[in-house]
């Protein structure tokens, strides 16, 4: 049988399900870890339409919060903060070693280090000379 690759933009999540099944078999077969799950918190008006939340991804011992987004009305008003608060009690309910986070050198590193994450490593070589950092906080 012969095996093509082909490049996709906008995959279906039943597709990349896949991929991350995959992943899951191997991760059992290997460690018979926990499967990784997810986690949403979302702030939501009185319409029930989404101003702001996180999500991330329980795995292995951490968490890894991929998304943090409030509405630029909303922001200063200390709702990021809460976020990560409730992500972090997420990672300690769960009895983790760490919280984990990235973010661009123009985005949020501030705000992250405040909350008492530390840069674990940093990505130098993107655009317009752009820094990808990869924050850690320690629960344990």
């Amino acid at each position: 049988m012969a095996y093509k690759i082909n490049f996709e933009t906008d995959s279906k999540h039943e597709d990349i399900q896949i991929l991350n099944d995959g992943i899951k078999e191997h991760m059992l077969t290997k460690r018979n870890l926990k499967p990784i799950s997810s986690f949403s918190y979302f702030i939501r008006d009185d319409s029930g339409k989404i101003v702001g939340g996180c999500h991330g991804d329980l795995f292995f011992g951490s968490v890894y919060v991929g998304s943090l987004w409030v509405a630029e009305s909303l922001r200063g008003q200390g709702y990021g903060t809460k976020l990560m608060q409730a992500a972090e009690a997420f990672t300690n309910e769960n009895v983790c070693n760490f919280i984990a986070v990235n973010t661009m050198d123009w985005e949020a590193l501030d705000f992250y280090k405040k909350l008492g994450f530390y840069v674990e490593l940093e990505r130098k070589g993107f655009d317009k000379g752009s820094i990808f950092y990869f924050l850690r906080k320690d629960l344990k």
